[in-house]
């Protein structure tokens, strides 16, 4: 099927192939594809796959078509004449309605403090109560307390006729320490005391070359200990690889996917911060949380280039902890009136770089041109200093 499928862009040019074996699947990029060529194309898949999905969001197409066995991912971008075509085995799919409930809970989120000096971990309360988990942080105290501190978050705040948290989705951005050491360390410990309905992400192959073999390395072991983890404890847990154009449809929030490492590839990835997504949180309220995660600043130009004024929104989470990583341009895009830092209160308020008592030097926010303008132009910012929880009706904090 794979050569039928290319032997429809007959015509077209094919630039690049990756086979991903770990997601079963292989991605295709095409360059300088016109509207014309790209709907050409289009039709001619037709024959031989079934419409899931497909939708137009400024002026980009995205498609998900479908056989019984196999699912094929298009995304077309006009701004820059290209497309990506993924194909692999039919996995999971998301519904294309948002889930009824009889509910109301107030719509947060939530950026946890973190004991650990870095870590991304983002909890968002939907309407029935249940939470959508975006990362979690570096597990590396000795007393667990990250780990304690969201379990125990998650029970306190979950309504009182649910027997056990219900997560309806943990999302994990990419396969670096900082976002996902501390969800696998919480899911050993607590993962009988919470319900696991969904677990999404989507990770390159780390076995080849497509990210830098010093960073691929230690980024495997993330790779396959979080497949391990659910197979073994989790085998009735959804588990779902998410493609740029498509949406996780939540009670009262939708999770739109606006970049993934596909749509970056095949630039140099010289860590796995190049493979993040780009993900925004709508909710029924009207207002977004953009969670770049650790996008790097190549990655946000992308998102740039392909969204350019779409990617207005209420809240961002500063890219790469307000580190190095971040784009002004991007920022501009997203013009946000609060801003989330996933950074120790130290490395957001400090002038200049400092040391650990172990001799660490240690970067700080302020060093980087993009974070200091965010510093500079916007008025509302939150470290993981402490937990903060934002309602979504107004952007107002809750004590």
């Amino acid at each position: 099927m794979l050569e039928t499928i290319k032997s429809k862009g007959q015509g077209l040019t094919l630039a690049n192939a990756y086979e991903n074996a770990k997601n079963q699947n292989v991605v295709l990029r095409y360059t300088e594809v016109t509207e014309a060529a790209f709907e050409a194309y289009y039709n001619a898949l037709l024959t031989e796959f079934d419409v899931y999905d497909e939708k137009c969001i400024v002026s980009n197409r995205f498609a998900t078509l479908t056989t019984n066995t196999h699912e094929l991912h298009v995304c077309f971008y006009p701004s820059i004449g290209e497309m990506r075509v993924i194909y692999g085995v039919r996995g999971w799919l998301p519904p294309k309605t948002t889930p009824a409930t009889k509910e109301s809970k107030l719509l947060t989120v939530t950026q946890m403090g973190l004991i650990v000096n870095s870590g991304l971990s983002i909890v968002t309360t939907l309407a029935d109560g249940s939470f959508l988990l975006i990362d979690g942080g570096k597990e590396a105290n000795d007393e667990h307390q990250d780990r304690k501190n969201l379990f125990h978050f998650l029970w306190e705040h979950k309504p009182a006729h649910h027997k056990k948290p219900k997560i309806a989705a943990w999302l994990i951005s990419h396969a670096h320490t900082d976002h996902i050491n501390l969800c696998q360390e919480f899911l050993k410990e607590y993962g009988n005391q919470v319900e696991l309905d969904l677990f999404g992400y989507n990770f390159p192959d780390f076995e080849t070359e497509v990210v830098a073999a010093a960073e691929a390395a230690k980024d495997l072991h993330w790779q396959i200990t979080t497949k391990e983890l659910l197979d073994e404890r989790f085998p009735n847990t959804t588990r779902y690889t998410m493609h740029t154009g498509q949406s996780l449809l939540l009670p009262s929030c939708e999770v739109e996917f606006l970049l993934t490492w596909e749509d970056f590839w095949p630039q140099e990835m010289p860590s796995a911060n190049h493979s993040s997504f780009i993900i925004r949180l709508k909710f029924d309220t009207g207002k977004t949380v953009m969670l770049p995660c650790d996008a790097w600043k190549p990655t946000t130009a992308v998102a740039v280039s392909v969204w350019g004024d779409y990617l207005k929104s209420d809240v961002l989470q500063v890219v790469h902890h307000g580190l190095s990583g971040g784009n002004i341009d991007f920022y501009e895009k997203v013009a946000p009136e609060v801003l989330l830092w996933p950074t120790p209160e130290i490395r957001f308020v400090s002038p200049e770089p400092y040391f650990t008592a172990d001799g660490t030097k240690k970067a700080v926010a302020r060093q980087f041109e993009p974070s200091r303008w965010l510093m500079e132009h916007f008025d509302r910012h939150y470290h993981h200093g402490k937990t903060v929880t934002l309602d979504m009706r107004d952007l107002t904090e809750i004590q």
